[in-house]
């Protein structure tokens, strides 16, 4: 046939992602898919875990919006009115602390700017770098509504935040108090326990002598406990023993003086104390310590502090001559004394799970610190219930677990923090030290606005919030809460799947939980779906410090953003973390490049939508498979039904959630099934401008096209438009996969024509045969029938001439269950001389085998050798062992 005349339609003929992408961004940035809440059609909604506001792109954040975005893509092609709402956090301490560099490098810091010069210097920077973040995510190809962008300092969600406190307030679950607390004392503020690292540090465990007060029991003139902090010894209080421990039983009551004092403490039992740890004594300072917080509370113990908040000794507690010493040379200064005064009684290594700041690097310092808190236990119980009642689900399911011990274990909730970069607490203090709080019926009139207030000097609160306290409330927030009447709230509230990573299950996804639970009577989402962390190809975290990390920018530059999207997707398979591998994203090229030849191969044939004339060849090819009719090309007919699969098994995937084997699916059904099995069947036909094929290519490629935009949505939509649909794919509709679109009998029949034809690739390979050279074979068996009815898509597919009866002499045959398929060699080959070859060829793999096991069998080699070198030797020995059953079986498929 004569192709059609250049149109529109025709494509570059070589695909540049470069050229191609920057288009769509910029439509998808003018024009983004808006959410529309009176549609009427059913929502779909899922809020992006919010990237700091001052943040690049990372591959975390590529991995959650990747997934994100394809599931929003999906169901907005399903017929759902999809909301992805985007938005950026203040991200109060790491914000800060960037802001604050920038000010050490001009000479100054904040407490020289001020309060209200250093809150404008911040907006100012975060106008500057603020947009970043969403330019990069949009280069991703992330169809969010931008129209509806928030953040968490943006007017209405600090409404919300304000509204949360005032309610917490006046219910009583909001309180000052003082607790133990994570201190930065480089930052100069209390951390979130997501803020701090837990790093393994080689320490020291020392074993310190506690004296008797009064009479020795019996030979027992002391108590030796073990500490990994001797500095703190001076806040000591008490020394604690388990109450069942016989060892210490009648020292219960008693009296010990603390080493380098003459201050005494009594001896106490108490069951948090770990018998087989130490000496089995635990010193109790519950100023700084957790667990010896809550013994002191247990017992009713006082709370002295000695070391500050710049992390030196202080207190009349102290010695002299250890006050003022940072903590670390107060240990080595306090430990030289007790060597000194006896009462070091030894010392051994000991790994301390040392806490160290985020941000800063600096080792926190647990410290007792009069702070707001919020009592979340009530709103655990209400959120346990939910998961009780299958309210909310969690995939992979057996973080749900991990998810319930965590809210079963709830401790009240450090919300205030030492900054000023944040939500102000909206709390007032009297000259009298009163706090006064907005009435919960009018959460945003100030106190100091407040007609009942005149006459007093009032001072606000100097911290902020926790930047927890503020995105516990993203999935509602962003929709409108408090206003319970926001036509969004209303639509879109409850969410449909959270996405993100694991290792935020508490920190983040448990808060959304309490949020919603406190203040919406409702799970925020039904569907919590944890993927795993981007690791190194070592298996290694990425971080900057490291040098290991992997810009994502960087990898959209060279190969497109759908091949890092593919990559992404492919990669996702539960919550396993997923080791960054190059070849992932050269596979996503490969792909994009494969179905551009594909389409530009096909755009050859086809002709502009507006024009095709073979519409109504689709429409009875359609007719045809659906009234169950064995009309038509076989291939036409298979594809047809594989193409109706492939819809099935993607859409089930996604349904899922299980992006892995929904790339998995699409890949196999494009790559294999489409480009290397149907284009090729289909070009006899088309070549003869066969109406019902050029109806069936059109068809199937629009289909494939449609199947991969969630995953692929660049490429897909320049190729849609290239078809010459009108609207874009993302708003076009999935495709349908009606279950009579299933052609069993044309998938049995193509199976056997595929069968034969590879059985022939195999055996030009074992003859060492050009691939482009054309053989004479024999079909044999109950396949021949098809081949005989397929002859010409055979040949051209198998690059082969289908004889009726096999020539005499030698030949290299192939049985199959449906097929025997014969090569004769005479005229092909030298017979005598390829038998020579295959039989050299197995001696020399013979012996490279022997070789191979010789080594792995000597005992000294494999316990002593690297053992990624034991692991090379293993598969060197597979590889000659498959090599040689490979020439044994070409060997006996001659046939003479």
């Amino acid at each position: 046939m004569t192709r059609p005349p250049e149109t529109a339609t025709a494509l570059e003929r070589q695909y540049d992602p470069q050229a191609v992408e920057p288009r769509w961004v910029r439509r998808w940035a003018d024009e983004p898919f808006r959410a529309d809440p009176d549609s009427g059609k059913p929502p779909f909604t899922i809020v992006i875990p919010p990237p700091n506001v001052t943040g690049n792109l990372h591959l975390g954040h590529a991995f959650d919006n990747t997934i994100i975005d394809a599931l929003i893509r999906y169901k907005r092609m399903r017929g759902f009115e999809a909301l992805f709402q985007p938005g950026t956090d203040h991200a109060g301490i790491s914000t800060q602390v960037q802001v604050e560099r920038a000010l050490a490098e001009e000479g100054t810091d904040r407490h020289a700017l001020g309060r209200e010069a250093f809150v404008e210097r911040m907006w100012a920077w975060k106008e500057r770098y603020g947009g970043i973040i969403f330019e990069q995510l949009q280069r991703l190809g992330v169809s969010a509504d931008w129209s509806r962008t928030r953040f968490t300092l943006d007017e209405g969600l600090s409404r919300a935040v304000r509204t949360q406190f005032v309610e917490l307030y006046q219910r009583g679950l909001v309180y000052r108090g003082e607790r133990i607390v994570h201190w930065d004392p480089v930052s100069q503020t209390t951390l979130s326990d997501l803020e701090v690292d837990r790093e393994e540090r080689p320490g020291m465990l020392y074993t310190l002598a506690y004296e008797l007060e009064g009479e020795p029991l019996g030979d027992v003139r002391a108590i030796e406990i073990a500490t990994v902090r001797p500095e703190t010894i001076f806040a000591d209080v008490a020394v604690a023993v388990h109450p069942d421990d016989p060892r210490f039983e009648a020292l219960i009551g008693r009296r010990v003086r603390i080493p380098l004092t003459e201050r005494s403490v009594p001896v106490i039992a108490d069951d948090a104390v770990e018998r087989d740890f130490g000496t089995g004594a635990l010193k109790i300072t519950p100023a700084h310590d957790q667990t010896d917080f809550e013994v002191g509370e247990r017992h009713g113990l006082a709370r002295p502090s000695v070391i500050d908040r710049q992390a030196r000794l202080t207190s009349d507690l102290v010695p002299a001559a250890f006050r003022g010493l940072d903590r670390f040379e107060a240990r080595d200064a306090v430990v030289a004394a007790l060597r000194e005064s006896g009462e070091l009684r030894g010392t051994r290594e000991h790994t301390v799970a040392l806490g160290v700041s985020q941000r800063t690097k600096a080792p926190v310092e647990p410290l007792l610190s009069l702070q707001w808190f919020y009592d979340v236990r009530p709103a655990a119980e209400r959120v346990l219930a939910s998961l009780d009642a299958g309210d909310m689900r969690i995939v992979p399911e057996r973080y749900e677990k991990v998810n319930r011990d965590w809210l079963e274990a709830i401790r009240p909730w450090n919300i205030s923090r030492q900054l000023w970069w944040g939500h102000r607490i909206p709390a007032w203090y009297d000259e009298d030290g009163t706090v006064i709080v907005p009435d919960a019926s009018d959460p945003l009139r100030d106190p100091s606005d407040d007609p009942r207030y005149a006459g007093r000097t009032l001072a606000q609160d100097p911290d902020v919030f926790d930047t927890w306290f503020s995105s516990n409330l993203w999935p509602f927030s962003t929709l409108g809460w408090p206003d319970t009447e926001d036509p969004f709230f209303r639509r879109f509230y409850p969410t449909d799947v959270l996405v993100t990573g694991y290792d935020i299950l508490f920190f983040w996804v448990a808060r959304m939980q309490l949020a919603a639970a406190e203040f919406t009577g409702r799970p925020p989402f039904h569907t919590v779906m944890l993927h795993g962390l981007i690791l190194d190809a070592e298996g290694q975290k990425m971080s900057k410090s490291k040098g290991n990390g992997i810009d994502p920018l960087e990898v959209m530059d060279v190969s497109g953003a759908d091949a890092l999207r593919f990559a992404m997707a492919y990669a996702s398979t539960g919550s396993q973390d997923v080791r960054w591998d190059d070849r992932r994203v050269e596979m996503g090229r490969a792909f994009a490049n494969k179905l551009w030849n594909a389409a530009r191969f096909a755009l050859g044939y086809l002709a502009p939508a507006d024009d095709a004339p073979a519409d109504t060849a689709v429409a009875a090819a359609a007719a045809v498979t659906a009234g169950g009719g064995t009309d038509g090309r076989l291939a036409d007919r298979w594809i047809r039904s594989r193409t109706a699969r492939a819809v099935q098994a993607v859409g089930d995937h996604l349904e899922a959630l299980d992006l892995g084997l929904a790339a998995r699916a699409a890949y196999d059904a494009v790559w294999s099934e489409f480009c290397d099995w149907y284009l090729e069947a289909a070009k006899p036909a088309l070549r003869s401008g066969d109406a019902a094929t050029l109806a069936t290519l059109r068809s199937s490629l629009r289909t494939y096209v449609a199947l991969l935009h969630p995953l692929m949505p660049f490429i897909t939509s320049e190729l849609w438009e290239a078809l010459g649909e009108d609207d874009q794919v993302a708003t076009s509709g999935w495709p349908d996969a009606p279950g009579a679109a299933i052609d069993e009998a044309a998938e049995a029949d193509f199976a056997k024509l595929q069968s034969a034809v590879s059985a022939v690739r195999q055996l030009r390979v074992e003859a060492g045969l050009a691939p482009g050279q054309v053989l004479d074979v024999v079909v044999e068996g109950p396949a021949a029938a098809v081949v005989a009815v397929e002859r010409e898509v055979f040949e051209t597919l198998a690059r082969a001439r289908v004889l009726d009866t096999a020539p005499a002499g030698a030949s290299l045959a192939r049985a199959l269950p449906s097929c025997t398929v014969r090569l004769p060699l005479e005229g092909v080959v030298d017979v005598a001389a390829w038998r020579a070859r295959q039989h050299k060829k197995l001696g020399e793999a013979r012996a490279e085998l022997e070789k191979h096991e010789r080594k792995l069998a000597n005992e000294r080699f494999t316990a002593n050798a690297p053992e990624a070198v034991v692991a090379e030797e293993r598969r060197r020995a597979v590889e000659a062992a498959g090599l040689i059953e490979a020439i044994e079986a070409s060997l006996a498929a001659l046939v003479d």
